[in-house]
């Protein structure tokens, strides 16, 4: 597959040195979701731009090359750049790591593009931390990658959601009935809230944590995310860091 050498947006989700003043640089684009391409001279002495390769920092950019691991043929840096520190340094590195992680090289995903670039401004912003938010960002990567989760039909029978009623989560199928006294049954209340978007109750919150971990965890085949560790180290240092959020 060739790339065009069109600019088009993107965002640094993680840089790796190479050779004597290179890059090796994972980008989320806007037109071709995830691409790694080596940024030639870009740590060299002489190099503009060299304090510029950063995590998060939004660019044009165009590439050569058609294999797995392209070649920057030009990058323009917005004046935009988000500075993050803290919690909502770490959150924004479980974002990177997870699209590192799960996302496959040239295929495009606008929506979690969008989806990306509107949590960062949420992070860069002096407004509160939602975790909703960040919950929403999960569930449509999962989406992306074909591991969408229904709430309104039961995963078996294909029946709506009886609020009455109570359900559990399986991986790779979605909620399916069962009994009330099963120990992971939720009430299909509950996932009809969810379903109209209505994120906010402590309920909706711990149900899409506990939903979206184990997923991740099955997409992720056991490999650790750093920034999960990271987040538990800074809950445990930084008083002020809620204890009841979990990645």
């Amino acid at each position: 597959m060739t790339t065009s050498d069109a600019l088009e947006p993107a965002y640094i989700l993680h840089t790796r040195k190479y050779r004597d003043t290179s890059l090796i640089v994972e980008f989320l684009t806007r037109n071709q979701g995830r691409v790694s391409a080596v940024a030639r001279g870009a740590r060299g002495p002489k190099s503009r731009q060299r304090t510029s390769w950063q995590p998060f920092n939004p660019l044009m950019v165009s590439f050569l090359g058609g294999g797995e691991l392209r070649t920057v043929k030009s990058a323009e840096f917005l004046n935009t750049a988000f500075r993050l520190t803290g919690e909502r340094l770490i959150l924004g590195l479980y974002l990177n790591e997870l699209l590192i992680k799960l996302a496959g090289k040239f295929e495009a995903m606008p929506l979690i593009f969008n989806e990306y670039q509107s949590l960062l401004d949420a992070l860069a912003s002096d407004n509160e931390i939602s975790m909703a938010q960040l919950r929403n960002f999960e569930l449509r990567l999962l989406e992306e990658l074909g591991y969408g989760v229904t709430f309104d039909r039961d995963a078996l029978s294909g029946q709506p959601v009886d609020p009455e009623k109570y359900y559990i989560f399986r991986v790779q199928l979605g909620f399916v009935m069962t009994d009330a006294h099963h120990p992971d049954a939720v009430p299909g209340s509950l996932l009809l809230q969810i379903e109209r978007g209505q994120l906010g109750s402590a309920a909706a919150d711990q149900l899409l944590k506990r939903l979206v971990r184990t997923t991740l965890d099955f997409l992720l085949h056991g490999r650790p995310l750093k920034s999960r560790e990271l987040y538990r180290k800074l809950q445990v240092a930084d008083t002020s860091v809620t204890g009841d959020r979990q990645l």
